[in-house]
């Protein structure tokens, strides 16, 4: 019996997810690509050369030596299937857009079955999964903006997934992944090991415990190390996509994309503007109170987690709006004990309509007034889980 509801949730799901596949297929052809923004037939415009990438590990070249890469390795050779799509129509237009478009689409389904299967109540993962892929950012930012911030959610919702099951060497190893995946997969390792030391569950018993952390705590970078170790020894520095010397790579200590500091830049002149070290170093304090907060009052793992998150948006010089996917996830389990609907959609809506101001309409002041108005909204939401006594895992 409780298999055949199972099924039936999944298949709902999956119904859910390509209803909304299409329709926001449809609106990024019929308005988004006859005004340009996925570039001509010909040559289509990508934000970040994935097609170069997964043509030089297909030709048995390497990536950071033999092409430029500022993303960690698992990325580009997880990102092969489209890139053999795209070639199979000459890399042009629609075909070329649409693939990547609809692999990174894939792993929203992914996350959302995977939010399916967290709570004990399957009614309840049914409602974070369903919200999950209603909220706009969600295929918005896969579809509309051909972002790829869906993998490394998935990745999120992959150990979170294993966390809350107590499967903790698959949530190990998936954390490792996820660090090779993006850089911001250390939010999630970062969250898991206080996790680790709290131990809320007191069902693990004291003999386990010295296990558990060390799991937590030595196999995530023994994974990753694993992978990145061969594009060290022949690529040397230019695998260091962690940089923070360089522009474009793995680090938050640059400006860029949405975040209110930059789009402030974009509309004052000097003396107006903003110095990326004051904001580095107000985002290093900011995210250093959070993690002794979340440490100290323990509100759980799906709770530290959103709340981490927020502060990192909230903070960081260097944002995007795909990285509001890697918040609305954990979210999601959270909207109905907590009563956020209102504020969760909000925050989808008015996010993804400030990244459309900023490029390719180009109106700073009006993305700067959108994204502070995401700013209230997400302070709103850390407020309304910090000041909750209601407890979840």
């Amino acid at each position: 019996m409780q298999n055949s509801v199972l099924k039936r949730y999944e298949v709902r799901i999956t119904a859910i997810f390509l209803a909304s596949l299409i329709v926001y297929l449809a609106i990024a052809w019929f308005y988004h690509a006859k005004q340009g923004y996925y570039g001509t037939m010909e040559v289509p415009r990508f934000a970040d050369p994935w097609i170069a990438r997964g043509e030089t590990i297909l030709s048995g070249k390497m990536l950071y030596r033999d092409v430029f890469t500022s993303t960690p390795p698992l990325t580009n050779y997880l990102f092969l299937p489209p890139v053999i799509v795209s070639g199979w129509f000459s890399n042009v237009n629609p075909w070329a857009t649409a693939a990547f478009m609809v692999y990174f689409s894939l792993f929203n389904l992914f996350s959302a079955l995977l939010l399916l299967h967290m709570p004990n109540n399957r009614q309840d993962g049914f409602y974070a999964a369903l919200i999950f892929l209603l909220n706009p950012l969600t295929f918005g930012n896969t579809i509309l903006r051909r972002q790829d911030e869906s993998v490394i959610a998935f990745f999120f919702a992959l150990s979170l997934f294993f966390y809350l099951k107590k499967r903790h060497w698959g949530t190990a190893v998936s954390l490792g992944m996820g660090l090779m995946v993006k850089l911001t997969g250390a939010i999630m390792w970062l969250v898991v090991m206080i996790e680790s030391v709290q131990f809320p569950d007191d069902k693990i018993s004291w003999k386990k415990r010295p296990s558990i952390i060390w799991q937590n705590f030595i196999i995530p970078p023994l994974v990753s190390l694993l992978i990145i170790a061969p594009f060290l020894a022949k690529a040397g520095r230019s695998a260091m996509f962690w940089d923070i010397s360089q522009k474009h790579t793995e680090h938050p200590f640059q400006y860029g994309g949405v975040g209110l500091a930059a789009l402030w830049n974009r509309f004052h002149d000097l003396p107006l503007q903003i110095p990326l070290q004051w904001s580095s170093y107000l985002f290093l304090i900011g995210i250093g109170l959070t993690v002794l907060i979340i440490t100290w009052k323990q509100y759980g793992i799906i709770r530290n987690l959103a709340i981490l998150m927020a502060m990192i948006l909230i903070l960081t010089p260097k944002l995007h709006t795909g990285y509001f996917s890697l918040l609305i996830l954990p979210l999601a389990l959270l909207v109905k004990p907590y009563k956020l609907l209102p504020l969760y959609f909000s925050l989808g809506i008015v996010a993804m309509t400030a990244d459309f101001y900023k490029w390719p309409i180009e109106n700073y002041p009006v993305a700067f007034t959108l994204m502070t108005i995401t700013m209230v909204l997400l302070i709103g939401i850390v407020i309304r889980l910090t000041h909750s006594s209601q407890k979840q895992p």
